[in-house]
C-alpha cells in the first residue's frame, strides 16, 4: 500500500485530502505541523508529501529541506493559499525536491493525479512528472528560476 504524508495545519483540509487518498487506497500519515511530519516521516516513512508552506513550529520550505535529508528520493507536493511566495528566494532552495506546486484551494482531482505522477516517476526509465491537463494554468509545474509561478502574480 502506498502511503502519502499530509501536512497542513488546517484539520479541514487534511480531513479532505485523507478522505480522497484513502478513497485511492492509499495509507495517510497526518500532521499538523513541520515538527510532527518529520517524526512521522522518520518512523513510518512515506512515498510522497504533500504540505502547507505556511505552517507553525517549521515553516514549509524547511520542511521540505529536511523531508529530503531523511529520504532525498520523496517527491514533495506543494500547497499554499498564498501562491505568491512560490517566487520568494527561499523556495528555490528547495525547488528541485518538490515536484509540484498547487494554490489552494486545491482540486482534489489534480492533487491525486499529481501524487501519481510523481509515484510513477520514481520507477527507473520513468518520464518526468507533469501535471493533469485540464487542471488550469494554476496548476503547472514549477517555472525556472526568473519565471513566475501560475497565479503568483509579478516578482517584487
Amino acid at each position: 500500500m502506498r502511503t502519502v504524508l499530509v501536512v497542513d495545519d488546517e484539520p479541514c483540509v487534511r480531513q479532505l485530502y485523507r478522505d480522497a487518498f484513502e478513497e485511492e487506497g492509499y495509507q495517510v500519515l497526518e500532521a499538523a505541523d513541520g515538527r510532527s511530519a518529520l517524526e512521522l516521516l522518520a518512523a513510518h516513512g512515506a512515498d510522497v508529501a504533500v504540505l502547507d508552506i505556511q505552517m507553525p513550529h517549521v515553516h514549509g520550505i524547511e520542511v521540505v529541506t529536511r523531508l529530503h535529508s531523511l529520504r532525498p528520493e520523496l517527491p514533495v507536493i506543494v500547497c499554499s493559499a498564498l501562491p505568491k511566495l512560490f517566487n520568494e528566494y527561499a523556495f528555490w532552495s528547495a525547488r528541485d525536491q518538490v515536484v509540484a506546486l498547487l494554490p489552494k484551494p486545491v482540486e482534489v482531482r489534480a492533487l491525486l493525479e499529481c501524487a501519481e505522477r510523481a509515484l510513477g516517476a520514481k520507477a527507473p526509465g520513468a518520464a518526468p512528472v507533469a501535471l493533469p491537463e485540464g487542471t488550469g494554468a494554476a496548476h503547472n509545474p514549477i517555472p525556472p528560476p526568473g519565471q513566475a509561478a501560475a497565479g503568483a502574480g509579478p516578482r517584487h
